[in-house]
């Protein structure tokens, strides 16, 4: 951790503030192995290893709870989200749908010059990492992949909810093959760029289904217990109050 730390303190990613680097780095810590689910994170660790103040801290660490990477809780402070294979589960059964829609959309509005362009460097970026396996930076591309799909659906909500996903925390414990998910990527892509909006859903959908299989194989070990049942669903009587 060292190295990464000195990395920020050096300002090798001037245009971003210090709490952006610290988020950035908690993130990339997470797919390195650095920070695991389930670790806290306690402020004057932070403030000396990252060699910033406590309110450089803790700005980042409501930027990571805002993001679900974190939570925050009274007398424990911060710690690394440790989601439950039910929560898991469920995170990945909206994004299966909310990728196959973001998908759809591109397929719809890809026909614009500027869109298209952007979309195809956005699908040779992604592809210069193909057989390199795992890294933050691989991470960062399909990230920008996925930015591009959604700009090119030209809906704000779906764009809104892709971002809002904690896939970190997902993808820390479920990785697929490297060779499927590039076949995956380029199966999107082609339908995307063909103007295939049936296909183009199919082929999201399946990629985010390749999750939700992995997940039934994970070993208990790796996800938190399983907490009360269907923590957050409203009864009738809440519902209706809104």
């Amino acid at each position: 951790m060292t190295g990464q730390a000195a990395d920020i303190r050096s300002g090798d990613r001037p245009r971003l503030s210090s709490s952006d680097q610290i988020v950035r780095d908690v993130v990339r810590g997470l797919y390195e192995g650095r920070f695991v689910a389930g670790q806290r994170l306690v402020e004057p660790d932070l403030m000396r290893l990252y060699g910033v103040s406590r309110g450089t801290v803790r700005e980042a660490l409501k930027r990571l709870a805002a993001e679900g990477v974190v939570s925050i809780t009274a007398f424990r402070g911060a710690q690394i989200r440790h989601l439950s294979r039910a929560e898991a589960r469920d995170l990945l059964q909206l994004l299966e749908v909310t990728i196959g829609l973001a998908a759809r959309l591109a397929a719809q509005n890809i026909a614009s010059p500027r869109t298209r362009e952007a979309f195809i460097a956005a699908c040779e970026n992604l592809s210069s990492f193909a057989g390199r396996g795992d890294s933050f930076d691989f991470v960062q591309a399909r990230n920008r992949f996925y930015r591009a799909m959604t700009r090119a659906g030209g809906n704000a909500e779906v764009a809104r909810a892709v971002r809002g996903f904690r896939v970190h925390l997902i993808r820390t414990y479920l990785r697929p093959p490297v060779e499927e998910r590039f076949a995956d990527y380029r199966e999107m892509a082609e339908a995307i760029l063909n103007g295939d909006a049936e296909a183009a859903e199919a082929a999201g959908r399946r990629h985010i289904r390749r999750s939700l299989d992995a997940l039934d194989d994970a070993p208990d070990s790796v996800f938190a217990p399983a907490g009360p049942a269907q923590p957050g669903i409203l009864d009738d009587e809440e519902f209706d109050r809104g």
